[in-house]
């Protein structure tokens, strides 16, 4: 797998999410980018509405009227089956993955996070570094440092260390955890932000949230509607390929291409044999594994490649290319201005 950008997708999907979730790729693709820690969402409850009567919600992705109506005490199963109840609307938020991290700065005022990833701060990985500046960063494996901000609610990945969630449980913390399952295509991570947003109180920014990525997609997919669409392989230095079932072929397919090695399970090592067999018109990776594509330029293995060839190699940003939270709409972005050079693409909203 790749490194980071790399790496991450490959945990998410163990993918890029994966640092943002936390694996190799775990490393940054992901929600949990971060570290492989730190990628679980949890969520703690209590902040607000005494006496109201107990919710249960089933449904935490609904957009129902019925759905966006809030209250509390609320009480859900998170995505490893774990019953989690919220007595008050969270107010001390504790962001255990990079994709938690930038999904709250949209919902949420900075008052009401407590504490955000270390991979927060980094540009090579996060979206939102200048929106996260001033927050209390923590790695993920250390659950006191977590208690000590006294959260009310913690987003945790199921990867995260059993005795980190062991921990926060025991002390009474409500958390959420997301599965690894949940972070496979833009459809997962729009899934993801409804989740978010109704268990922070806020269903109709996230509602918003999810509306303005669609309608940036849609215009993405129109622009370059007609055009030919050329064959894509997203490949790095750790000989991983992205395949069907992560958010790199639904970036490729919305961004005008066909990905090469959708006939492939998620996450597949391969062989320059395999490149050579497919034959990709262009080759993607994340920027930050970009020497590695000056390599594949010269490598004698690969010179028959319509990419190598034809010097079709491209680096896309790291952050965007393994996001698992709204911002994967930029790599859309990014990728069909690499494939559709000339067609008219408009910067999605997320980059207002």
């Amino acid at each position: 797998m790749h490194a980071r950008g790399h790496s991450v997708r490959h945990f998410f999907e163990w993918d890029r999410s994966t640092y943002r979730l936390g694996g190799p790729h775990v490393l940054k693709h992901g929600m949990f980018k971060g570290t492989a820690l730190a990628a679980a969402l949890a969520l703690s409850a209590m902040v607000s509405g005494c006496g109201t009567p107990h919710a249960t919600q089933n449904s935490l992705t609904s957009n129902s009227s019925a759905a966006s109506a809030i209250s509390y005490p609320m009480t859900v199963k998170d995505d490893m089956g774990n019953t989690v109840t919220l007595k008050h609307q969270p107010m001390r938020i504790v962001s255990g993955s990079e994709g938690t991290d930038e999904i709250l700065v949209s919902l949420v005022p900075r008052s009401r996070i407590a504490l955000v990833t270390t991979m927060a701060s980094n540009p090579e990985y996060s979206n939102v570094v200048a929106q996260v500046k001033g927050i209390p960063a923590w790695s993920g494996d250390d659950p006191e440092q977590a208690l000590a901000v006294h959260p009310d609610l913690v987003l945790e990945a199921g990867y995260v260390t059993k005795s980190v969630l062991d921990q926060l449980h025991q002390a009474g913390v409500p958390m959420y955890a997301f599965s690894l399952n949940d972070f496979n295509s833009i459809a997962d991570i729009e899934k993801n932000i409804l989740t978010v947003g109704r268990l922070v109180g806020e269903p109709a920014k996230a509602n918003a949230l999810v509306a303005n990525m669609k309608q940036d997609i849609t215009q993405i997919e129109g622009a370059v509607q007609g055009q030919p669409r050329p064959t894509v392989l997203d490949y790095g230095s750790y000989g991983y390929a992205a395949g069907r079932d992560t958010t790199v072929d639904d970036i490729i397919r919305d961004a005008g291409g066909v990905n090469v090695a959708h006939m492939l399970n998620g996450w597949q090592k391969i062989t320059d044999e395999q490149i050579v067999k497919w034959n990709p018109d262009v080759i993607i990776d994340s920027s930050d594994d970009a020497a590695f594509l000056k390599k594949l330029a010269s490598d004698p293995a690969l010179q028959s490649v319509t990419a190598v060839r034809e010097h079709h190699l491209y680096a896309i940003n790291s952050a965007d290319l393994s996001s698992v939270s709204q911002y994967v709409v930029r790599a859309v972005y990014d990728v069909a201005k690499v494939l559709h050079p000339t067609a008219h693409l408009k910067a999605p909203k997320v980059m207002a």
